[in-house]
C-alpha cells in the first residue's frame, strides 16, 4: 500500500477518520493525502444555458485549499507525518473517482455520515455512493459519537467468507492486515437457512438437519484448508454458525469483539446489487470500522 486518501468537509464527523488515516500511513509507511471536495456555490452556476456558467473567482479555490491546509496542519494524529492536501473540484463521487483512479490511491477513508456531516448513511448519501464506485477498498471508519476516537490499530480481524469471488477478494486483502505480531483474524461462514432449504431440495439426500449438518461440516473443512494453505504464519480460525447472516456477523464483531471487519461487494453491478442484503446492513449497522472491497469484475458464483 503505497497513497492513502481520506476526505473531509471540515465537519466534526470527518475529522474524527484522522487518527485512523495517520494510523494506517504509518503502518504501511504510505503517503497520506487528505482531499476537499471543493463545493461551488450556485449563486456562481448561471441558470440560463445560452449565457453560460459565471467565472469562478481565482481564489474561490485558493481559499478552500487555505482552510484545507490550516484544518489538515491543526490535526495532532498528522504530527510527523507529511501529509499532503489536495481539493478537488466538484462534489460528486465521479470527480473524487476520477480523482481517485489518476493519482493511483490504494486506499480511501471515509466517515459514515453524508457531506456536513449528516447522519443519513442511507441510499444516495455520498458515502453511500462512493461504496458503489471506488476504484480502491474503502474503509468507512465508525467513530464513537462522543469523545475522542481510540487509537486505531485493528488487531482482531473479523471475515464473512461465503466463497464467493466477491468475499474472496475481501479474504485476501484481510490477510495483510492481520499479520504481525499481537494480530489475529477469524473467519465466519454463516448457514442460512432460508438458501440451504433450496440447495436441499435439489438433492433431496436424507433431512433437512442432515443436510445442514453437512453444510456446516464442509465450509469448516474448507475454511481451515484455506487458512492453513494461505494464512500460514497468521493466527487465524474458522467459525461455522446458523442464522441471518447479518445478525450473525454483527454479533460475533460485538462479542468477539472485532476491531475491523472486512466486506466485499458484488463485482457485477456493485453494492446496488445488495441494497437491503447482507453487506449493506452490516456496513450500517457495524460499531467498528469496515472495509469494504469490489469483487473481481465479471465473476459470480462459489468459489474454491
Amino acid at each position: 500500500m503505497k497513497k492513502i486518501a481520506v476526505t473531509t468537509d471540515f465537519s466534526e464527523s470527518s475529522r474524527k477518520t484522522f487518527p485512523a488515516a495517520a494510523s494506517c500511513a504509518r503502518r504501511f509507511g504510505a503517503e497520506l493525502h487528505v482531499i476537499h471536495l471543493a463545493h461551488i456555490p450556485p449563486a456562481l452556476i448561471s441558470p440560463w444555458p445560452e449565457v453560460g456558467p459565471y467565472l469562478v473567482p481565482d481564489d474561490f479555490f485558493g481559499d478552500a485549499a487555505k482552510k484545507l491546509d490550516e484544518f489538515s496542519r491543526s490535526e495532532e494524529a498528522f504530527r510527523g507525518l507529511d501529509v499532503k492536501t489536495e481539493i478537488v473540484r466538484g462534489e460528486t463521487v465521479d470527480a473524487l473517482r476520477e480523482h481517485l483512479v489518476r493519482e493511483g490511491f490504494d486506499l480511501l477513508i471515509m466517515a459514515p455520515q453524508g457531506l456536513s456531516g449528516v447522519k443519513r448513511f442511507l441510499l444516495g448519501s455520498f458515502t453511500d455512493r462512493m461504496l458503489r464506485i471506488a476504484p480502491c477498498p474503502v474503509l468507512v471508519y465508525h467513530a464513537p459519537q462522543a469523545g475522542e476516537p481510540p487509537p486505531f490499530d485493528p488487531r482482531r480481524i473479523l471475515v464473512p467468507y461465503d466463497f464467493s469471488p466477491t468475499s474472496r477478494a475481501a479474504l485476501d486483502l484481510a490477510r495483510n492486515w492481520a499479520a504481525g505480531e499481537g494480530r489475529s483474524a477469524r473467519l465466519i461462514f454463516v448457514v442460512e437457512h432460508q438458501a440451504t432449504v433450496y440447495e436441499y431440495a435439489a438433492r433431496w439426500e436424507g433431512t433437512f438437519q442432515e443436510h445442514l449438518a453437512r453444510v456446516r461440516e464442509e465450509a469448516l473443512r474448507r475454511l481451515k484448508k484455506h487458512i492453513a494453505e494461505s494464512w500460514k504464519g497468521i493466527e487465524a480460525e474458522a467459525v461455522v454458525v446458523d442464522g441471518d447472516p447479518v445478525e450473525k456477523i454483527l454479533a460475533e464483531a460485538e462479542s468477539w469483539p472485532a476491531d475491523l471487519l472486512f466486506m466485499g461487494t458484488h463485482s457485477k453491478t456493485g453494492i446496488e446489487l445488495l441494497l437491503g442484503g447482507t453487506a449493506q446492513k452490516v456496513i450500517r449497522r457495524a460499531h467498528c470500522p469496515v472495509l469494504v472491497t469490489r469483487g473481481p469484475q465479471g465473476e459470480a458464483g462459489a468459489g474454491g
